[in-house]
């Protein structure tokens, strides 16, 4: 059922909305690439709140007819902002709305939407931030088979605004296995809510929008994408596209192999010595296991090839490399 407020908004009874159990530690994000590519005006500390929301979606119980109910503990959100921030946050973004459009063709087609119907800070002392979101935009949250998987802690992190709008398209192409493409810079405008009117030369837009983007999100600790952008055409003046192209965390594992292999072929001793170095410091190897690694190629080229991996943040759930590599080579059993 519907009722009318005092401000004739429409708030939802409660059994219209479909609550989601609360997981915690949820290390990863998911949006659907119409979500990606809408447009919400949020400030940086918004970004923040509502990143938290998507966080703990249960994309497998969404029902179109319904809106969601996310309780987070209060706990956890003041590790990002303060009381007084989140309870600014929270009255401005109860009246947040999302546009919903084809990038391509803006003035055909659109959709305003509120987000949400109602946001509550420790409503009857429940120790919850509550957002109980517009059933309106249900329909929008389901995944199919384009949408964008990002790292959660990363976006939380994240200081401009810019960095966490350019992360999630980046990412939305990654998940298409798309690792190059072309932006009209109008396009690019639209996809990352630059303010109409606001840094209109291009030199402006690349060096406030997109290089300020770029450097925070090539050196991010957590979840890095590396990128880099150029000029399409051959126009040096009156640029109107940009080509961007991403190199992953599994190009850099393949170009450090790569590297591998030719420093062999120049000079295989002092290489050897270099991999015994890091056996010694960074693995504790008994030395018979030390020894057989170095004693056989394919168990060097394994070796080599999960080291590289480990180096560029890959597994970070394993606790134990040494056992983890010795398994994998098959030295030892992984006994459970």
């Amino acid at each position: 059922m519907f009722s009318p407020n005092l401000d004739n908004q429409i708030i939802l009874e409660p059994n219209e909305y479909l609550e989601q159990e609360y997981i915690e530690h949820r290390s990863h994000n998911y949006l659907p690439q119409k979500l990606i590519i809408s447009q919400i005006d949020f400030t940086r500390i918004e970004q923040k709140m509502y990143e938290m929301f998507v966080n703990q979606i249960n994309y497998e119980k969404i029902d179109r007819e319904k809106g969601l109910m996310i309780k987070i503990p209060i706990a956890f959100v003041k590790q990002f902002m303060t009381v007084e921030q989140i309870k600014e946050t929270t009255a401005k973004m109860s009246e947040k709305k999302m546009t919903l459009y084809d990038v391509n063709h803006p003035e055909i087609e659109f959709r305003h939407l509120p987000i949400f119907s109602e946001i509550s800070y420790n409503y009857k002392q429940s120790g919850y931030l509550v957002f109980k979101s517009n059933p309106e935009i249900s329909e929008y949250l389901i995944l199919g088979n384009k949408y964008a998987k990002y790292d959660f802690i990363t976006v939380l992190n994240f200081k401009h605004t810019y960095s966490t709008l350019l992360y999630k398209l980046l990412k939305s192409h990654i998940g298409q296995n798309r690792y190059s493409f072309i932006y009209s810079i109008a396009e690019l405008r639209k996809l990352l809510n630059v303010p109409e009117g606001t840094y209109q030369n291009l030199k402006d837009f690349k060096r406030k929008v997109l290089n300020t983007a770029m450097d925070e999100i090539n050196t991010t600790p957590k979840s890095p994408v590396k990128f880099e952008y150029k000029h399409y055409g051959n126009k040096q003046r009156n640029v109107t596209h940009l080509e961007f192209n991403i190199s992953t965390i599994f190009d850099s594992v393949n170009a450090d192999k790569s590297e591998f292999v030719q420093a062999v072929q120049v000079n295989p001793k002092l290489v050897f010595e270099h991999l015994h170095e890091i056996l010694l410091k960074n693995y504790n190897l008994k030395e018979k296991h030390r020894s057989e690694i170095l004693s056989r190629k394919d168990l060097i080229d394994k070796f080599v090839t999960l080291h590289i991996e480990f180096e560029n943040g890959m597994y970070p759930k394993v606790k134990n490399k040494t056992a983890y590599i010795l398994t994998c080579l098959g030295i030892v059993n992984n006994k459970k």
